[in-house]
């Protein structure tokens, strides 16, 4: 277990001129806004690109042709000079909403951006619950050195149990009443953003958020990178721009907080069952038992699902003690680590349907539980990690609805 220093240190937001995009020379912002990288294949990429010539995933997620952070730079700095993108008159927090479809039913989270003071992650003040892959670390740091910018923020959660910070920004934006500043409409999802220049309501929503710990929903590389860029830039005065982050901020208990599980979809199963048979206990369920995946580990494959109990007497020393409850950290530490030491391939997907339906053309699916907001508060205090992949929110903040340049 990693340790959590003790700190007197509060976390720190603050205002900042965001660039946002002019819609009267780029068109309309549904067309300009692009999911974070790391839910951009190849194919999505393209269809992002031909969906407008300023569509940000020419930032956010360049071709690997080439120089592709070069080209980035490049695409940002241009559109700064041409004014596509326009840094806004003053410092400002920017208070979004964000409704979208479950199922049949309506959603909405509400966040706020703002620039978020970098601590180091075992200061006790911004707590991560993720690992993370080198390869994706170096890749972001190598854009932040490029574009000098932001480009998609730390997606963070905070404790409001008294409702302090909602009802700031509820009072901010006048209950949602007001008219915001920028709305756009991608599929299902619709997005409002109201920029907040007014320094008392700035500086209710920084005193309340100060008395909080932040926890990394999503972007935990984002948020390491910034670490390694700072680092980079060690003699930087207190209040320089590098020594802060983008961050979209919203409550643990916000009604609209959406976790899925993330399951995973194995190739080559021999290594599977040979877990399977050591460490656990397995029993046939129906297709409609795994709907809320109460079970916790269910193994799919060829159309058959077999739910998952430890086995009794199964030696779980390998297992860290914070781990063993949850389902996703049994997966990978009992069925999946020798796997990934084998060279099997592995996969991701968040999907329920699109992970069964993998298993229903020859893979095998580990469908596992999502982790709740509750756990993962408690693995992070903990001082905890959970393993890569273990949690997906949903929907995604979108790049390129508030970008924070470093310069």
């Amino acid at each position: 277990m990693s340790r959590v220093r003790q700190n007197r240190s509060v976390a720190e937001i603050r205002a900042f001129r965001g660039l946002r995009y002019d819609e009267t020379l780029a068109g309309p912002l549904g067309d300009l806004i692009c999911p974070p990288y790391d839910v951009i294949d190849d194919a999505d990429r393209e269809r992002l690109v031909e969906r407008s010539p300023f569509n940000f995933v020419r930032v956010e997620l360049p071709r690997p042709d080439g120089d592709p952070y070069a080209a980035a730079a490049a695409t940002l700095s241009g559109w700064r000079q041409r004014k596509v993108l326009k840094p806004e008159s003053a410092d400002a927090i920017y208070v979004h909403d964000h409704e979208f479809a479950i199922g049949k039913a309506r959603a909405r989270r509400r966040g706020v951006h703002v620039a978020l003071r970098l601590h180091a992650l075992d200061e006790g003040i911004v707590m991560p619950h993720e690992l993370t892959f080198p390869k994706a670390k170096a890749d972001r740091l190598a854009l932040l050195r490029a574009t000098r910018a932001n480009t998609s923020a730390v997606f963070g959660l905070y404790a409001d149990t008294r409702g302090e910070v909602a009802s700031a920004l509820d009072r901010a934006i006048g209950g949602g009443a007001q008219r915001p500043t920028a709305e756009a409409t991608v599929g299902d999802e619709r997005h409002r953003l109201w920029t907040i220049g007014d320094r008392v309501t700035i500086g209710l929503v920084r005193d309340a958020l100060a008395k909080r710990r932040v926890y990394i929903a999503d972007g935990h590389h984002r948020y390491e990178t910034a670490l390694a860029y700072l680092t980079e830039h060690g003699a930087a005065p207190e209040d320089a721009p590098v020594r802060f982050t983008l961050a979209y901020l919203a409550a643990l208990d916000d009604p609209g907080l959406r976790i899925f599980g993330t399951h995973r979809i194995v190739r080559g199963d021999g290594v599977i069952e040979e877990a399977i048979g050591r460490f656990f206990e397995a029993s046939p369920i129906d297709r409609g038992a795994i709907e809320d995946l109460q079970p916790g580990i269910v193994v799919a494959r060829d159309g058959r699902y077999r739910q998952l109990q430890v086995r009794p007497g199964a030696d779980l020393s390998a297992v860290r003690p914070a781990w063993r409850e949850l389902p996703v950290a049994l997966a990978e530490e009992l069925l999946l680590k020798t796997a990934r030491e084998r060279g099997v391939e592995i996969s991701y997907e968040h999907d329920l349907e699109r992970a069964i339906a993998a298993a229903e053309q020859g893979a095998t699916a580990i469908l596992v539980r999502a982790v709740d907001p509750a756990t993962l508060q408690r693995v992070a205090d903990a001082g905890e990690r959970l393993p890569q992949k273990t949690t997906y929110f949903y929907p995604k903040v979108p790049a390129g609805l508030v970008v924070r340049a470093l310069d």
